[in-house]
């Protein structure tokens, strides 16, 4: 559930001048090829955004210029999806012959009162914007206008551009450890124009296919020899045929009658809790940090509940599990757990150790990879289905998930970060809740929809509550707060 980026952003790179090998292969792979296609379905867009608060405006010429030498870090970056000819299979990453940098990054001034509600409310409706998939799927706004000569810096992107790559990494590579210019970094030159035509694609998906016979032949070797002792292979069968319906949501509890409408409006809300009050609490009742975090989101849920006379026993959650990649340290696989989030449990220490049970078990399902499995026969099928599919999966009640930080302070372009936000899609569930650690500070980030929620300011203050209620376990001091 959670991916760590502790690094410093040239650790890996100052040794040589070439770009990292993030972004290098052109073929998309099969699970982002399927987020891609689910865009077909314009309540499933898989936008991700990213805000920061600096403490002063930065410099836009260093700002642009970090941009410009990201992108030749990162290839990906000037890249777009050209697909399918048929509009089936895998699409591919070409590098934009007409990349171009000034419309990806962007100024903006707030117009009204500069509060930090304005800008949430900017933000959210730059995120509910769709990206152009004639191009690279990025943009990035500096915005001013805030109180005290503050800054901000929104960015969203696809979430199949980072194929694989933690979002945050991706960030960290423009972020360095002081105010002043860096000297020294690698300046790889720009990317070659990609003139990949539909031949070339189908050589790839065809190719893709080639490469995939031998874990095939894998499975079906393993198979085989699995009917060495049937009772192991049939129990092994029925177990992980128990675990598929439980790892595809397919009964999970019904969704809270709260919350069951559906838009296309999103709407952000922020707050920020000390780092070591979460593990404090974890450390009091031997619980991870991801653990005490869905147990607070929980807890706020179940205050709202009860709060407007609609109390419900449990919820659908759905949470990333994230697995380290053996042949890249920049790569990462997902997987998908599912939890009943305990609602109808009075005890705030009872409902993390049982949020913790649930998050355990879920690592250990037999049918855990089984997204990462059919992800290659998903991206075969026409997006309207693979959006179906998608909506089918994801009608929770929340989504969450922990993608670590940066534990460093760190600058952009002049400017001190001083807060570091995430805010997901909306696949069809009701709220996406994100928390980034930033230099001691997490930083809780939830997108929702604006149907599902109906009384945003008692929303805000329960999470805030509910939350505190967790903490309270190890330190009454250790309080969350609203971001405003």
């Amino acid at each position: 559930m959670t991916e760590q980026t502790s690094a410093g952003p040239y650790s890996k790179l100052s040794d040589h001048d070439r770009p990292l090998d993030f972004g290098a292969d052109g073929q998309m792979s099969p699970v982002d090829a399927v987020l891609w296609r689910g865009d077909s379905d314009r309540h499933h867009r898989g936008t991700l955004s990213m805000l920061e608060i600096y403490d002063c405006v930065p410099d836009w010429d260093r700002l642009v210029a970090a941009h410009d030498w990201g992108s030749r870090m990162l290839p990906r970056l000037r890249q777009r999806v050209v697909d399918s000819p048929l509009g089936a299979g895998i699409p591919s990453w070409v590098v934009d012959p007409e990349f171009d940098l000034h419309y990806h990054v962007r100024r903006m001034r707030l117009a009204g009162d500069g509060s930090i509600r304005e800008l949430l409310t900017t933000c959210q409706q730059l995120a509910m914007t769709a990206l152009d998939p004639e191009r690279p799927p990025w943009e990035v706004y500096l915005i001013e206008g805030l109180p005290d000569g503050r800054g901000a810096y929104f960015l969203k992107a696809h979430q199949a551009l980072t194929g694989g790559m933690s979002s945050i990494g991706i960030l960290a590579q423009l972020h360095s450890r002081q105010r002043d210019p860096v000297l020294g970094k690698p300046q790889p030159p720009a990317p070659d124009p990609d003139n990949t035509g539909a031949l070339d694609i189908l050589l790839r998906q065809v190719s893709h296919e080639v490469r995939r016979a031998p874990h095939r032949v894998d499975l079906a070797i393993k198979g085989a020899m699995a009917l060495t002792d049937p009772r192991k292979a049939l129990s092994q069968v029925l177990r992980f045929g128990r675990s598929v319906p439980r790892v595809a949501g397919l009964i999970s509890p019904p969704g809270s009658p709260l919350l069951a409408e559906r838009s296309l409006s999103w709407r952000f809300a922020a707050f920020e809790v000390p780092f070591e009050a979460v593990e404090a609490a974890g450390a009091e009742i031997r619980a991870s940090v991801d653990e005490v975090y869905l147990g607070g989101l929980v807890s706020g849920l179940r205050l709202y509940h009860r709060r407007l006379d609609r109390p419900v026993e449990a919820i659908p959650i759905a949470v990333p599990i994230m697995v380290r990649s053996s042949e890249s340290p920049y790569q990462t696989r997902m997987s998908i757990g599912r939890l009943a989030g305990p609602t109808g449990i009075d005890d705030p220490f009872e409902r993390v150790l049982t949020v913790r049970e649930q998050i355990r078990a879920a690592r250990n399902e037999p049918a855990v990879n089984a997204f990462n499995d059919v992800g290659p026969m998903l991206a075969w099928l026409p997006g309207q289905i693979v959006g179906q599919f998608s909506g089918a999966t994801t009608q929770n009640d929340l989504q969450a998930s922990n993608v670590g930080g940066i534990d460093w302070e760190s600058y952009v372009a002049g400017a001190r970060v001083e807060r570091m936000f995430a805010f997901g899609p909306l696949p069809g569930c009701a709220m996406m809740a994100t928390m980034v650690t930033y230099n001691g500070t997490s930083c809780i980030g939830i997108n929702y929809d604006a149907a599902a929620v109906t009384e945003p300011e008692l929303f805000a203050e329960s999470i805030v509550d509910g939350f505190n209620e967790v903490l309270a376990l190890a330190d009454p001091s250790g309080r969350m707060i609203r971001f405003t």
